[in-house]
């Protein structure tokens, strides 16, 4: 199959001086899957929570949705001990993302071995910041 997914992207900001606009991107991705959207709507605690895509095979074009209309939602990876925040969506926000094919994986840095590391498990981890957040997370299939 190909071209089945359609992701448009594009920035403008206009601050003070600052003027800025990107072109508008739009690329085509090819989609083997036919699962999805997975899981759908979570409320994330400030406790945070795993998400869980034991539905699809292999995650891969998502979209997180932030529905609260005043906190922030975190997110980034976590190794069931630890939180690694690597972005944040603010209220009213969303945003696409391909995940990675390794995720749930661990990977040596270059240098310090080879190959692929699976003893831990590592997940996408969502967080709230000042109070629970109702928000979407829609993955497919890669």
């Amino acid at each position: 199959m190909t071209r089945e997914a359609t992701i448009r992207s594009g920035l403008t900001i206009r601050k003070n001086g600052l003027q800025y606009k990107s072109l508008v991107d739009q690329y085509f991705a090819d989609m083997n899957g036919t699962k999805g959207p997975s899981p759908g709507s979570l409320t994330v605690s400030l406790a945070g929570v795993a998400v869980d895509f034991s539905e699809l095979t292999t995650p891969a074009l998502c979209r997180i949705v932030n529905y609260d209309t005043a906190n922030t939602l975190h997110y980034g990876i976590s190794d069931g001990t630890e939180f690694y925040p690597l972005g944040e969506i603010q209220a009213g926000e969303s945003y696409v993302i391909r995940l990675s094919s390794l995720l749930g994986r661990s990977v040596a840095i270059v240098g310090t071995g080879s190959g692929t590391y699976d003893g831990g498990t590592y997940q996408l981890f969502l967080k709230a910041d000042v109070a629970p957040i109702v928000c979407s997370v829609e993955a497919f299939d890669a």
